[in-house]
């Protein structure tokens, strides 16, 4: 029964891997999604949205092609710090502008991958201080004080880090009966957390998969007993990134593999995933491996019928899909 669970609540975060004006009006259909809860009573579906204006990608083009809506606007404010500029000269991101609209219009979370903290956390910070949000990093950039970085703007917030493993799982064969050896991906992935100890109850620790020689189809193998060891030496929630673990190859495979993760447990008495990090809709980035609306709603209301679904207390109506 969900009352033998600790945290029986599951949170889930959907939205397209990059944000652009063709796919803006989508996050409001998101935000208008509901499920019915174990009372039968209609409730939101998702607790946050994802609202990427600046990508990483391995490589990089100086065009700025699939590096985001912000990109030029990234440019430019490299050059204003080139130049002896300060923050208060930073010019706003139109990526971090549709945070804010779909933040206040919705009420819901907003969730964004930071790629340069001195230039993109300031400015989120100007006009999403007193929004909820999730920042988190990139899973090919494993560098604390990046971490340090954002903490110092989110002093007077109530956001949360999101700390994703690193992509390569290191010299060590994985091995999934090994409960003691932290393998060199779960130390770095630990190692995150330590540059920003006094955030301890805002921290998430986001698993992606990692890429390993027998991967298979998945784009990166999810390694749940990294994960495992990760909750069991921290105390701190884990999310499930099923987008970049299944990838485009197992792409109709999230919904039920999402589906499973969600199950396991972690001990007795507890879920080992707290929460979902999942591409959603259309995107002009990755969208081979987005599922659509219609699998995420499936996905919500499968989830009802053995976890509680996460919602924030309603602060808005969220405005009808397309508008």
């Amino acid at each position: 029964m969900i009352e033998e669970f600790k945290n029986p609540e599951v949170a889930i975060i959907a939205g397209p891997c990059s944000i652009n004006e063709d796919n803006f009006h989508e996050l409001f259909h998101l935000a208008s999604m509901e499920v019915a809860n174990r009372n039968g009573k209609a409730q939101r579906a998702i607790s946050g949205i994802r609202v990427v204006g600046l990508k990483s990608r391995t490589n990089y083009t100086p065009d700025g092609k699939d590096l985001g809506i912000d990109y030029a606007h990234y440019l430019h404010n490299l050059s204003v710090y080139q130049q002896g500029g300060s923050i208060k000269d930073l010019v706003m991101m139109p990526g971090i502008e549709m945070a804010k609209q779909v933040a206040d219009e919705t009420g819901l979370l907003v969730a964004t991958e930071i790629v340069s903290p001195l230039i993109q956390v300031p400015l989120y910070e100007r006009l999403l201080k007193n929004n909820d949000m999730l920042l988190w990093n990139p899973a090919v950039l494993q560098i604390g004080w990046h971490f340090m970085e954002m903490a110092q703007f989110i002093t007077n917030t109530n956001w949360k880090l999101g700390l994703k493993n690193p992509k390569w799982q290191g010299k060590q064969k994985y091995d999934a009966t090994s409960h003691t050896e932290l393998s060199s991906m779960e130390k770095a992935w630990l190692g995150l957390s330590s540059y920003v100890a006094g955030f301890k109850e805002r921290i998430v620790f986001i698993h992606r998969g990692v890429s390993i020689a027998d991967s298979g189809m998945y784009r990166n193998m999810p390694l749940h007993e990294s994960a495992k060891k990760i909750k069991q030496i921290t105390g701190a929630k884990i999310y499930f990134d099923p987008s970049h673990s299944f990838g485009p190859k197992l792409r109709d495979k999230i919904v039920d593999g999402t589906i499973d993760a969600m199950k396991m447990t972690f001990g007795e008495d507890e879920y080992l995933y707290d929460g979902i990090l999942i591409e959603a809709g259309t995107s002009r980035t990755d969208s081979e491996q987005h599922i659509t609306h219609g699998e995420l709603q499936d996905l919500v209301d499968t989830l009802a019928e053995f976890r509680n679904i996460a919602a924030p207390a309603e602060k808005t109506t969220p405005r009808p899909a397309g508008m």
